[in-house]
């Protein structure tokens, strides 16, 4: 492993010279409770939308600049993951050396930089993807209850075993270091870390998920390196190209996409829409789906169209294969077959869903 400092220190040369280089933006913030603000600030950047996401970075930073830092981490891990490790390493470097940061300007300086490259850059979500086939793909769990009995010892020998499929491994690592499941038997972080170290020749990839893993607690840091470790194997970036896009509604300055199901306030709006379309509660009765989690349901499939897509996104094989057939939200498991079909009408509801928004928002912003 690189000792940290040095390590650190070499990503904070190339962080320097981007803030040296770019103005630094005036703090403008998004007119939203922060709730929002977090939700538009990862969007933002998964679509490229600089200002947007310096302009939520604003509200956060309003708020409480020390969890930005957290926030920082896991899109990094996200929505850039192996498209841009360096930027990752930059991140945590600065987050790990205050003095550093002020004398580059202060906080707000070097999070503003971080933001412009982090929707600059080529994106991969393959971290995500992964942990969400391993959480939620029903035709997995044998696995996962393999994995759960399994020993350390079997458990740490599958994911050193790059021959094993790629979403294999991560359960593995996810029941080695935690995340598969409450109360799981084994929760041991260091030894992924550990184990990936010793797989192959990539172990700053390995020191800068570590760190991240210690800022974020987040398990996409443990399955980061599994990830970089396959797409290295592949060749590295193959092709790049932008998920398809719906156009951005602009509420007082505020993007309609931020009013997820992440949010109290979009979670308001899956109830009023759902509550306006008769044919939609029939997909959903249809479907089997009990009405108590329908809010859910709905948020999970607007994000699928809006709130997870991304531009700049490397595709690779098995990156792709674990996004099929579409991003494993609980939803997609909970839905089976009849997804396509609510997919198709949430996407051909789209102009009264933005109808909808507007009288949320605006009670929303009137309370922050």
């Amino acid at each position: 492993m690189f000792p940290d400092a040095a390590l650190f220190d070499y990503f904070l040369l190339d962080l320097a010279d981007g803030i040296r280089g770019d103005p630094t933006p005036l703090a403008d913030p998004l007119p939203c409770d922060r709730w929002i603000a977090r939700s538009a600030f990862q969007k933002a950047i998964r679509r490229g939308e600089v200002a947007l996401a310096q302009r939520a970075l604003a509200n956060l930073y309003g708020h409480d600049p020390r969890a930005i830092w957290r926030h920082l981490v896991i899109i990094a891990v996200e929505d850039v993951g192996v498209a841009n490790v360096d930027l990752l390493a930059q991140i945590v470097g600065a987050q790990r050396d205050r003095s550093w940061r002020i004398s580059m300007g202060g906080d707000w300086s070097v999070m503003a930089e971080l933001v412009r490259q982090m929707a600059d850059s080529n994106h991969c979500q393959a971290a995500c993807d992964l942990l969400l086939r391993a959480s939620n793909d029903p035709a997995l769990e044998p696995v996962r209850e393999w994995a759960l009995d399994a020993s350390m010892s079997t458990l740490t020998a599958a994911m050193a075993d790059s021959t094993l499929p790629l979403v294999d491994r991560g359960i593995a690592a996810l029941a080695v270091g935690g995340g598969l499941a409450e109360g799981q038997p084994h929760s041991d972080p260091a030894a992924v870390f550990e184990v990936m170290a010793e797989a192959g020749s990539f172990s700053h990839v390995v020191a800068t998920c570590k760190q991240a893993w210690r800022v974020s607690r987040n398990p996409m840091a443990l399955l980061l390196p599994l990830v970089w470790q396959a797409w290295s194997q592949a060749g590295g970036t193959q092709l790049v190209k932008d998920d398809p896009m719906v156009a951005v509604q602009l509420i007082e300055g505020v993007p309609g996409y931020a009013l997820d199901q992440f949010t109290r306030t979009g979670n308001q709006i899956s109830r009023a829409i759902i509550a306006g379309d008769q044919e939609l509660q029939h997909l959903l009765a249809q479907a089997g789906i009990a009405k108590s989690v329908w809010p859910r349901i709905v948020g999970d499939v607007l994000f699928l169209i809006e709130g997870g897509t991304t531009v700049k996104r490397i595709a690779w094989d098995k990156a792709e294969l674990l996004r099929h057939p579409s991003r494993w939200l609980p939803a997609v498991a909970t839905l089976g077959h009849h997804l396509p079909a609510i997919l198709r009408h949430c996407q051909d509801k789209g102009s009264q869903i933005a109808k909808v928004r507007p009288r949320y928002l605006s009670t929303s912003s009137a309370s922050q």
